[in-house]
Formats: structure tokens, C-alpha cells, sequence
């Protein structure tokens, strides 16, 4: 284990958070709030094949309504959460589309995803809506997963633009 290399890098995972927190309190649309950067405890990461807790934080912000933003040593991450009500076929198509590395679970029952693009490969969107009829939950959690601060940047304004269409946002 180098530990230079640990440093760095977890540097650069929180202060890419840290710099993209600021930059969007100025850049959204009106509607979404921009919260302060925290750290996160207890998440999960999926490695290996399976979600791991992770002891350690990590950094994460809220952008209110409805999405949290931030980085794992895995990846830079975006979580939308949606009411089940709100949740159509074609807005789970496009999705998959716009997001290819996505996770889909909902939000009690979190370790059990109903679509995972690791393990799920090519899943219509009429069976993920099948599943998540099939589950209890009130609410699902749409995450997508990001090798860079800027495609994460990219990745909230489609979400954004993706949410409105389907009226997924409760303001």
C-alpha cells in the first residue's frame, strides 16, 4: 500500500466534490437548492459482485429536490429519488439510455436492486417496471455512476432535464 497514493487520491475525490458543490450553488436551474458538502458514513459500494458497506466516508451533497451528489473510491456518483407513481417505462428507458451504468433499488430496501448494470446486462425496461411493481417500496433510487467530476457535472444536468420531461420532481 502506497500511502502518497491513498493521500492523493482521496484529495482529489474530495476536493472534486468540494469544487463542484460551489460551482453549482450559481449554475442550476431555479427550483434546485444546492446543499453543503457532508460526509457520509455507512454507505454501500457494489465490488466484487456484491454491495459492501463502507466504514469510511465519503463526500456527498444534496441537491434538492430529490438527488444527492457524490464520490466513492469507485466512482462519482448521482442518486435521483423517484415515487414510484412516478415511475414510467419510458422514463426507465431512457434512463438506461442516458445513464449506461446505472443502478436502480429503492430506498428501504436498498441491497436489493431491481436493476444493476453489472450484473443485469441488456434488461428491457418492461421487466425493471415489473420488479419494481413487484417490490413494496414507496420510493426508488435511480443512481448513475461517473469516471470524472465533468461527466458527473454532464450527468446532473441531464437528470435535471430528464426529470422535468417525466415530472419526476416534487417541488
Amino acid at each position: 500500500m502506497n500511502v502518497r497514493e491513498i493521500h492523493d487520491f482521496l484529495n482529489r475525490m474530495w476536493g472534486g466534490i468540494f469544487g463542484l458543490n460551489e460551482e453549482l450553488r450559481t449554475e442550476l436551474p431555479e427550483g434546485f437548492q444546492v446543499e453543503p458538502v457532508e460526509e457520509v458514513f455507512n454507505a454501500y459500494i457494489f465490488l466484487d459482485g456484491e454491495w459492501r458497506r463502507m466504514s469510511y466516508p465519503h463526500p456527498a451533497f444534496e441537491i434538492k429536490p430529490q438527488i444527492e451528489v457524490g464520490a466513492t473510491p469507485e466512482s462519482h456518483y448521482l442518486v435521483v429519488a423517484v415515487p414510484r407513481e412516478r415511475i414510467s417505462e419510458n422514463f426507465v428507458g431512457l434512463f438506461l439510455e442516458v445513464f449506461p451504468r446505472g443502478f436502480i433499488y429503492g430506498s428501504e430496501d436498498f441491497l436489493n436492486d431491481v436493476y444493476n448494470w453489472r450484473r443485469d446486462g441488456k434488461v428491457s425496461p418492461t421487466e425493471i417496471l415489473e420488479r419494481i411493481s413487484e417490490s413494496n417500496e414507496g420510493i426508488f433510487q435511480f443512481e448513475a455512476n461517473f469516471g470524472s467530476v465533468s461527466a458527473l457535472r454532464q450527468g446532473i444536468r441531464r437528470v435535471i432535464d430528464l426529470g422535468r420531461r417525466f415530472e419526476i420532481f416534487e417541488f
